[in-house]
């Protein structure tokens, strides 16, 4: 059964911080502990943050609260082969903040629930870009490990976060309302693992209602306010990615890729094709011809985390093209 993955982090090289340069390709619904903030530095993709998309590009940077279950791809299959572009999986810098970081002096730190958010939609353009240039600036010293960079890497993490709280919306939480964030977590997560484990099959919401012990309806109206979508339209988008998996295999039929797909009914698929990407499944397997192979990395291939050299090549990149 494929699982939310909760992510654990580890500060080999900093006490409550760490920075990683990272390409992804997709990266599943995951959560974890700490703070994260990202900075897109080359190309664009598509974060989920909790119930809410957002289109990437390069020089955004975001703010992910503690505890949200958040994931990241690349722009669509479909979009791929209409633009040609084989090298569009977004780079990102990725600062990893625990919440006990600094707690000595900002106790609130550690009950703090930020707005994840895009910080262009609350700092201004000059307070956004030195936000990018101290995260920037300190993932370089945490990578080349310059003289004293522990003291000025905290530094500067201080005064991103000063920013956040000058001007990003948040709340104080209660220990309980922390324990109640975590056992709301907990319910996403087995919500996700039914979901992954029984699409291709007729689930009905009615079994996961009953799951978690609601009324049919009070878990419809739960599962829109957690995810931003009808449980249909989810399933639905579950199986349309299972759909584009078995597309490239030439051997399989699109009747038996609608029935392993979970879709009882091949003119379903078609509607939803026809939706999703204006054209029928036939036609969308004649237009994938010979990015096939394209198609399968888009599926398959992760992410890639940058060695210390290309993290800091990158990052000076961005660097001198944002100076």
């Amino acid at each position: 059964m494929k699982q939310l993955d909760i992510e654990l982090i580890r500060f080999e090289k900093l006490k409550h911080v760490k920075f990683l340069v990272n390409r992804i390709q997709h990266r599943q619904e995951h959560i974890h502990n700490e703070f994260e903030f990202f900075v897109v530095l080359r190309g664009s993709g598509v974060a989920k943050i909790k119930s809410h998309t957002f289109n990437l590009k390069e020089g955004d940077v975001y703010l992910i609260n503690s505890g949200e279950v958040h994931s990241y791809a690349r722009i669509p299959a479909d979009e791929i082969i209409s633009n040609k572009n084989k090298d569009s999986a977004p780079l990102f810098l990725f600062a990893q903040i625990s919440n006990h970081c600094l707690r000595e002096y900002f106790p609130q730190i550690r009950t703090t629930v930020f707005n994840s958010c895009n910080l262009a939609d609350y700092l201004s353009s000059e307070e956004t870009k030195e936000v990018v240039k101290l995260l920037v600036e300190s993932a370089k010293l945490y990578f080349t490990e310059q003289d004293y960079y522990p003291l000025r890497i905290l530094s500067d993490i201080s005064k991103v976060l000063t920013i956040c709280y000058n001007k990003v919306p948040y709340e104080i939480i209660s220990e309980a309302q922390k324990n109640n964030l975590k056992q709301k977590n907990l319910r996403i997560e087995r919500i996700i693992s039914y979901i992954d484990a029984n699409f291709e099959t007729q689930i009905r919401l009615q079994d996961l209602a009953e799951q978690e012990n609601l009324s049919p309806t009070h878990f419809s109206h739960l599962f829109t306010s957690l995810f931003g979508v009808t449980f249909q339209d989810y399933v639905n988008i579950k199986r349309m990615e299972q759909c584009i998996r078995l597309m490239p295999n030439k051997e399989k039929t699109l009747l038996e890729i609608s029935y392993e797909s979970g879709f009882s009914d091949p003119k379903y698929m078609n509607r939803m094709f026809i939706k999703h990407f204006g054209y029928t499944p036939k036609e969308y397997r004649r237009r994938v011809g010979m990015e096939q192979v394209e198609i399968k990395q888009v599926i398959h291939e992760t992410e890639t985390i940058y060695s210390v050299t290309d993290s800091v090549n990158a990052l000076s990149e961005f660097e001198e093209k944002y100076r």
